[in-house]
């Protein structure tokens, strides 16, 4: 039995060492804990990257204005027949033509193609030679038209359309080179010259 108490003791260790080993267990305390340890490390070191903020004093109180009071709109008015001025000194479209212009002459018919009246102005910024320019004035009724003995040159044209809606007819490098009758169509948009 001397022998065999030995030899039981030995496979008794040896079965232990070789036997499967206990799975451990996690503490939910101690897993919480870690994870709050974390988040207010992430939150320090958030806080510490942010720039310092840096009071500064009022210097003066801020003051706010009164809302504007809303403007009817209104559009400008023309005269129908240009007075008598002298050339501008700030561009040919800044004054009134001469009512008796030099250099030769065409007939110019202006057509309203518009369901509303316009008004607005033709612009001579580049006579036949004359140093003749400036505007003339133009009101017409809807679907009206008017017949102008104008000089030969180039112009532009610029009208409101009193609407509804409101809106604008524009044309340019409208160029009147003879003593055919001419014809000028304010659209919608724009104003088109169209010769004989």
């Amino acid at each position: 039995m001397k022998k065999v108490l030995p030899l039981i003791l030995a496979l008794t260790i040896l079965l232990t060492a070789c036997g499967s080993k206990a799975t451990p267990t996690v503490d939910a305390a101690q897993v919480m804990a870690s994870a709050i340890a974390m988040a207010n490390t992430i939150a320090a070191q958030t806080q510490a990257a942010l720039p310092t903020a840096t009071l500064v004093p009022p210097t003066a109180t801020a003051t706010i204005p009164p809302p504007a009071t809303p403007t009817v709109f209104a559009l400008p008015t023309f005269p129908l027949s240009a007075p008598t001025a002298t050339k501008a000194s700030a561009g040919p479209c800044y004054s009134a033509l001469p009512s008796d212009p030099t250099g030769r002459k065409t007939s110019l018919r202006i057509v309203n193609e518009n369901k509303s009246s316009v008004q607005g102005s033709i612009c001579l910024y580049k006579d036949m030679g004359f140093g003749e320019y400036g505007i003339i004035g133009v009101q017409l009724g809807k679907k009206q038209d008017t017949i102008l003995t104008v000089p030969q040159g180039c112009y532009s044209a610029y009208f409101w359309v009193n609407g509804p809606p409101q809106s604008t007819a524009y044309g340019d490098g409208m160029c009147m080179n003879n003593t055919d009758r001419w014809t000028m169509y304010i659209r919608e948009n724009v104003v088109v010259l169209k010769g004989p």
